[in-house]
């Protein structure tokens, strides 16, 4: 009996994945516009037009925390990873991270530094570095990089980046 028991277990968790997952790619998804007659705008069009825009400290601080365009210049510098934080002797590969730069020079990483997002990819960095770029994602305002840490960051959690059309 107790067999019989752990496969509806099973099976009840396996729904229950399955929706919370559906359900989350749903929010995400990109509706596109009907076949009518009356302009209409994607909802990635929509909403980046309506964000409020980032391009000093003062405005990094007053909107801390919400989703914004962030305008500034792409920046980028590569290294050579130490091996004992790699895992793995002989790392072949280099580390790439991005900042974007604001016009009162306040930097603002893309992701931050502890999250491997925050590693750009050659084909990111090539078409943007020294590049005025609009970014769209969430602002946080000198976060710290860990619990009781010293150091602080601010960073994006990058949505979206593009060449800034008005430069």
């Amino acid at each position: 009996m107790p067999k019989v028991v752990d496969k509806m277990g099973l099976r009840w968790t396996a729904v229950v994945l399955g929706l919370t997952v559906f359900l989350i790619l749903s929010i995400f998804a990109e509706i596109k516009p009907t076949q009518s007659k009356v302009p209409q705008l994607s909802n990635a069009e929509s909403v980046s037009d309506k964000l409020e825009i980032v391009k000093k400290r003062a405005d990094l601080i007053r909107l801390n925390g919400q989703k914004v365009k962030l305008i500034g210049l792409y920046k980028s510098k590569t290294w050579k990873p130490d091996p004992r934080f790699t895992g793995i002797p002989d790392f072949p590969g280099l580390y790439t991270k991005s900042q974007i730069v604001l016009e009162d020079r306040t930097e603002v990483s893309i992701f931050p530094s502890w999250n491997k997002q925050s590693l750009r990819s050659p084909d990111e960095v090539e078409k943007y570095n020294n590049q005025i770029v609009a970014a769209i994602g969430v602002v946080q305002f000198e976060a710290a990089l860990y619990p009781n840490s010293q150091t602080r960051e601010s960073f994006i959690n990058l949505g979206r980046i593009d060449n800034h059309p008005h430069f």
